[in-house]
């Protein structure tokens, strides 16, 4: 390698192996897309080596880039942590918090507790990184990434772990099935239905294959996609059925919606490789308090 890493090349290539396309980085990003693919091959003849396998459905990380993917998303963050507590020390903030989640939690749950918890705390640098499973977001938080992670349970887990509640999960349907704006539905009597289904490498895409395998059939699914609002809205459009998180479904796709006898839940919780941070602890007591979209028993206390 020649010269110095150029930190906002390796964010901008972060963000495009996060979101598989250079568009949705783009968009991500706020930059334009020619701009951003100018930035990406000018690191990768810095490297000389190529990070991204460009393909008809996207681009996805060479073996190489996955390597370097590890080793930029330690040094962003490493840098950021630094210009956070060189600033808290000459006194021109109050420090930072990163939090690291999956996709939907980002785009469906913690915009709510954000907005409480920002006025409270303007002198503290707030950074969300997202994550489109929980394998990844895992082991981010094993190597100490961020002060908290926000997402499904850790099969195995060392540091502290905080129950937050279920993200509960609805079924959307074109306007015109018959089982459209119901509730109380087996999730079985879609088993000869179409589906719409997660890309395979989606977080989501295992538990819409577990939840129906446990009602006793295989989903056939006619269209993929990375998106769950997407998702939610080629379904409404007659695609086939679509099973999204309850808070994902929009204000104009309630009619579509199908509330489920005994619906999936995924449960989420809060955790870190050590202890919480005061930041990091303030946030999840706010984010545990507010009705922020998750399922909780009448009277359950967050744990």
């Amino acid at each position: 390698m020649r010269g110095w890493l150029n930190l906002r090349q390796a964010a901008y290539f972060i963000v495009v192996a996060e979101e598989g396309s250079f568009t949705r980085a783009a968009a991500r990003l706020h930059i334009a897309q020619p701009s951003l693919s100018q930035q990406i091959r000018a690191l990768e003849r810095q490297l000389d080596v190529d990070l991204l396998e460009r393909t008809s459905r996207g681009v996805r990380p060479t073996a190489a880039g996955r390597v370097f993917l590890d080793g930029a998303r330690s040094a962003v963050a490493a840098a950021e942590g630094a210009v956070a507590r060189a600033r808290a020390t000459a006194g021109h903030g109050g420090g930072a918090l990163h939090v690291a989640t999956v996709t939907s939690l980002a785009t469906w749950v913690l915009p709510r507790a954000v907005a409480r918890w920002r006025p409270g705390h303007p002198g503290i640098t707030l950074r969300i990184t997202e994550f489109p499973d929980r394998r990844t977001l895992e082991a981010f938080m094993a190597g100490g990434e961020a002060d908290v992670g926000i997402g499904p349970r850790p099969a195995s887990w060392a540091g502290p772990v905080r129950w937050l509640g279920h993200e509960r999960f609805v079924v959307v349907v074109p306007a015109a099935d018959p089982r459209a704006g119901r509730a109380g539905v087996g999730l079985a009597v879609f088993a000869d239905q179409d589906w719409v289904l997660y890309a395979p490498d989606h977080g989501l895409s295992e538990l819409v294959r577990e939840a129906c395998a446990a009602a006793g059939f295989t989903p056939r699914g006619v269209v993929e996609t990375r998106q769950v609002d997407a998702a939610a809205r080629l379904a409404a459009a007659g695609l086939g059925a679509a099973l999204v998180p309850e808070p994902a479904v929009p204000n104009d796709l309630a009619a579509n919606r199908v509330d489920l006898a005994e619906p999936p839940l995924r449960e989420v919780v809060a955790y870190a490789r050590a202890a919480f941070t005061p930041a990091a602890l303030g946030f999840v007591d706010l984010l545990a308090a507010l009705d922020v979209g998750l399922a909780r028993p009448d009277g359950a206390a967050p744990t």
